[in-house]
Order: structure tokens, then C-alpha cells, then sequence
């Protein structure tokens, strides 16, 4: 009996060491750890540089455990947004399982923003319900399609005064300074050049002005009284005006005008003048051009104003013609010669031709030689004859030939193949190229460089197709001409995309998983609680400790009415 018990107990004792075993080899404890993610948008964002870009942003908690305390915070590195203070977005309340909130940020695209495609990332902070911290990031992808042109600073307007310009005496040079770019222009300074104790002089050395800002469309008008040199030449003779300038990123610009100063009269000269001062004199008190920059290949307007200097004579049947050296500028409307009945004293009459540059023409100043036939009323006959620098850039053409994507999956990389050539006559400088339409380029402005009149030349860029089927996008290749223009070149192309194969093999962990060998499903056995496995192994041993007794005293028993 003793032997049966002594069995009994063993087995109980096994049970209770292999219940314990079980509890030991639980599976550790798993932390509840949440998911933030940002719901994609259908479209990107699309913003032009210097506006405002307003992102409204879905996050979600993409996981069965709740998040608190989240903080979204935009790390600005790496793309054209500006910002007065730091932006941060904070959210106290619980975001539970599978749950979505917004969030909008008011931010501002960069003056000088170049076109292409930006990541702006975010920085998620947020806590579960046992207060343990985590992190992780997201990017909010936007598309600045078009940039702002830069400053353009330009001198119109110019006057030397109505009265004639003498030896020896003084006159005042007048003129407009004006931005005709998108963007402002910080630390405008203005500076007279060309002086010399032979020519001319600023009167108290005053030859210096700053302007300081001056905005997009903005126009200042500035005087300078200049001194003429006794020792002069006559004729006409020039003086400088240099404007610098920065734009919105700290670059550091400047322009140069020449301004001519148109019949002057020597010591001698003056001296006779004063014998003859009946004799009227025909000058060009100031002229303009539009559009200011002028292009070689490109139709422009040149408006000049005669004057009559005489303050006693009035002048008739003036004949004016007007002619270039080597035929720089060619005449698209009308005639070259212009007939102006009258001009009363010291009166003016303004006069316009269209003109069209040359398209061989390289980067200089070429000449407008205006003649001058007329009489006064005496019939007494004159002639004159002023001569105007125009300058004129280069004529630049960039063409793109072929553009050829590669095959691809739907948000897998692949390579565009494009080539190009220069057919202008000056040099295509700082070459980029992007994209814009389905497909995103992978680094959003891609620098090619430089490339020569004449030459041609082949690149890849990495894209992305945005969908499966047919992606249309657009190539664009941006550069800067001899003039410092920025130039685009477009040309539309399209593609395919698949989407990306699925493969539906299951994990070995897969409740589904199917055992190739036996053909059935393997359930796999989830992880049972500690307590369970306790509370079974204690009943076990109330149930075994009863059995056994059970079976010891009926043994017992039997053997009592044996011996009896």
C-alpha cells in the first residue's frame, strides 16, 4: 500500500514540475507599442515660389494599442520653406486604435524657390498607456511648379536737361531706377562711373546713393549734377552708372548702363555758339527700348524724342532716317524714314520704330545712327546725325530631342534617358533638369552643367510613375542665358507602369500555413497565461491527491476483511 501511494504522489509531483515548466517558458511580456502614420493625400500639394503652402495633414493610429500625448514637429532641412518661429503641433488627448485626427501647418514657399519636388519630413513623438515614449518620422511631399524671376534692374527714363551741354559748365543727369522682377532687391546702391578731370565730374563728389529695398515693380527717380570738363572733346561723349544689388538669397547682382551724352561743345565751340546763337540744334533728349533686355532673334520697340533746342527758331520739313551697321537691327514695320512737319522752339516730338535684332548677333552694344534733314523758316538748310548703343544677348536654343523612360513598377525607380542639344549661338550655362506631371523625380533638381554652342550630349535622371498604366509627365531643362536669363525647355513624354507582383507564399507562422508534406493546415498554438497554467496544475493535484485516497482505502478495506 505504502508503494502504491508513494507512486500516486510521484505522479502528482511530475504534473506540478511540468505545470511549472510550462509557466517558465512563457512567451516575455510584449509592450504595447503604437503606430503613426500620415494618411497620403490623392494629390500633392502644388505651390508657386514666395506663396503661402498650407499642408493639412491625416495622421492615424494604424495599431490595436491607443497613443497620447503626440507631438508632430517639421524638420525644415533641406527644402525652400520659411518660417518666423518654431512650428510644432501638440495633441494631449488619447488617438485610439485605428482612429484618424488632422492637423494643418501654414508655412511660406521661399522667394527663391526653385521648380521641382520637396519632402518636407516630420518628426512624431507620442506615449502608450504605460507612459513608455517613442518616435518615428514621416514626409509630406509638395511640388513648387514655378519659380519667381529675379530681380531685373533696369535705368529708363534718362535725361541731361533740356538745355545744350556746354565746356565748362554743368547739367543735371536724370534718370528711373526700377525692378522689373517678381521679387525684391535688398541693398540697392547706385554709383557713377566713367569720370575723369577731361570729361565729366560729379559736382561735390557726390557720385554715390543708396537706395536700399526696392520691390518688385517698384521705381525710384534719382538726380546727379555733373560737372563738364573745360578741356572736354566734343560730340558725344558717355558716362556710367553701376547698380548693385542682392536678391532674396544674399546674391550679390549688379548692372551696368552707358549713358550717352549727346553733342557737347568744346571750349571753341562755345565760344563761336555765342556768335551764332540763332542756329538751331536738333538732339535726342532720351530714348527706350522695349523690352529692355533684347535678344538677338527677338522683335523689340525703339522709342527715341528729338528735340529743338533753339528758343527762338522753329524748325519745319525735317526728314528723319534711321539705319544700323551692318544691318544689326532690321525694320519689321514700315519704313526706316520718318517726316515731321514741324517742331516749335524748345519743343520735343517722340517718335517709335519696331525693330527686330539680328539673330547672329553676339553679346555687345550695337549702334542706331539716326540722321537728321530740315530747314527753318528762312529756308535755310541743316543737317545732324546722333548715333544710339543698343545692347543686344545672345540667342540661345536648347532642344530636346528624344526623352525615353524606362519600364518600371508603380513607385519602383526607374531611368529616363533624354538627349539635347545647343542649337543657339552662346554657351547654355548652370543646365538643370526635373520633371513634373505622373512621374516625381527622385532628387527633385538634377544639375547637368555646362554646354557649348553647337555641341549636343545625352543624361539620365532617376523618376518614379505615380500609377499603373500609362504615366504622362513633362521634362524640363532650366539654364541661364549669356545675360543671366533663366530660360525653360519642355517637352512632354509618357510611359508605363505595372503594378508590383504580389507573391502570396505564407509564412510558416501563418495560422493558414498549409505543411506541403502532410496537406493540412498547422494550427499554431497560441501562448497560454501563467495563471491558467497554475490555477490547472493545482486542480490537477486536488484531483490526484482524492483518486489516490480514494483508491488507499478501498485496498486497505479489502484487506481488512481478509484477515477478518
Amino acid at each position: 500500500m505504502k508503494k502504491i501511494s508513494f507512486i500516486l504522489c510521484t505522479i502528482i509531483f511530475c504534473l506540478g514540475i511540468g505545470c511549472t515548466s510550462l509557466a517558465t517558458n512563457e512567451e516575455p511580456y510584449r509592450e504595447k507599442v503604437p503606430r503613426i502614420i500620415f494618411v497620403e493625400d490623392e494629390e500633392m500639394p502644388k505651390v508657386a515660389a514666395g506663396e503661402e503652402l498650407k499642408l493639412l495633414i491625416t495622421y492615424k493610429n494604424d495599431s490595436s494599442h491607443s497613443a497620447t500625448d503626440i507631438r508632430i514637429t517639421p524638420i525644415f532641412e533641406d527644402v525652400p520653406l520659411v518660417y518666423e518661429r518654431p512650428v510644432v503641433f501638440e495633441r494631449a488627448l488619447t488617438l485610439r486604435p485605428d482612429k484618424e485626427d488632422k492637423v494643418s501647418f501654414n508655412l511660406k514657399v521661399a522667394d527663391d524657390a526653385k521648380v521641382g519636388v520637396y519632402g518636407l519630413k516630420f518628426k512624431l513623438e507620442f506615449e502608450n498607456q504605460r507612459d513608455e515614449n517613442y518616435t518615428s518620422e514621416a514626409i509630406v511631399y509638395f511640388n513648387v511648379y514655378k519659380e519667381k524671376v529675379k530681380p531685373i534692374i533696369a535705368i529708363s527714363n534718362i535725361s541731361t536737361g533740356d538745355a545744350p551741354i556746354n565746356a565748362g559748365g554743368n547739367f543735371k543727369l536724370s534718370f528711373d531706377v526700377s525692378n522689373n522682377g517678381e521679387v525684391k532687391a535688398d541693398n540697392v546702391e547706385i554709383l557713377i562711373t566713367g569720370q575723369s578731370e577731361d570729361k565729366f565730374m560729379v559736382v561735390d563728389s557726390n557720385d554715390y546713393k543708396y537706395i536700399g529695398t526696392l520691390d518688385s515693380n517698384q521705381k525710384i527717380h534719382h538726380e546727379f549734377d555733373i560737372n563738364v570738363s573745360d578741356n572736354i572733346e566734343k560730340g558725344n561723349n558717355t558716362i556710367g552708372v553701376d547698380i548693385k544689388y542682392k536678391d532674396t538669397s544674399g546674391k550679390e547682382l549688379s548692372t551696368q548702363k552707358t549713358i550717352y551724352v549727346l553733342d557737347v561743345k568744346s571750349e571753341n565751340e562755345v565760344e563761336e555758339e555765342d556768335e551764332t546763337a540763332a542756329t538751331p540744334k536738333i538732339i535726342i533728349s532720351s530714348y527706350i527700348t522695349n523690352p529692355n533686355t533684347i535678344v538677338a532673334g527677338n522683335d523689340f520697340n525703339f522709342s527715341f524724342t528729338i528735340k529743338n533746342t533753339s528758343k527762338e527758331k522753329r524748325l519745319r520739313n525735317m526728314k528723319i532716317t534711321i539705319s544700323s551697321q551692318d544691318g544689326a537691327f532690321i525694320i519689321t514695320k514700315g519704313s526706316n524714314t520718318f517726316y515731321v512737319e514741324e517742331i516749335l522752339q524748345d519743343s520735343s516730338v517722340t517718335k517709335v520704330i519696331d525693330l527686330k535684332a539680328k539673330q547672329s548677333l553676339t553679346s555687345n552694344s550695337y549702334p542706331v545712327i539716326i540722321n537728321f534733314d530740315y530747314e527753318d523758316y528762312s529756308g535755310k538748310q541743316y543737317t545732324a546725325n546722333e548715333t544710339i548703343n543698343i545692347p543686344v544677348t545672345e540667342y540661345s536654343k536648347l532642344v530636346i530631342n528624344s526623352v525615353m523612360p524606362g519600364q518600371s513598377y508603380t513607385g519602383s525607380n526607374t531611368s529616363l534617358s533624354f538627349d539635347y542639344v545647343n542649337m543657339g549661338k552662346a554657351t547654355v550655362s548652370n543646365l538643370t533638369a526635373s520633371v513634373e506631371g505622373d512621374y516625381t523625380c527622385v532628387q527633385s533638381i538634377n544639375y547637368i552643367g555646362n554646354l557649348e554652342p553647337g555641341n549636343s550630349d545625352y543624361y539620365d535622371i532617376e523618376v518614379i510613375p505615380s500609377k499603373s498604366g500609362t504615366n504622362y509627365g513633362v521634362l524640363v531643362l532650366s539654364f541661364e542665358d549669356s545675360s543671366g536669363r533663366i530660360v525653360e525647355v519642355r517637352k512632354d513624354f509618357e510611359g508605363f507602369a505595372m503594378d508590383e507582383p504580389v507573391f502570396d507564399e505564407p509564412s510558416i507562422m501563418d495560422p493558414e500555413y498549409i505543411n506541403p508534406g502532410m496537406m493540412e493546415p498547422i494550427e499554431i498554438e497560441e501562448p497560454i497565461e501563467t495563471w491558467v497554467i497554475v490555477l490547472s496544475g493545482f486542480g490537477s493535484f486536488i484531483v490526484m491527491f482524492i483518486i489516490s485516497k480514494i483508491i488507499t482505502t478501498k485496498i486497505v478495506r479489502k484487506k481488512l476483511e481478509d484477515e477478518i
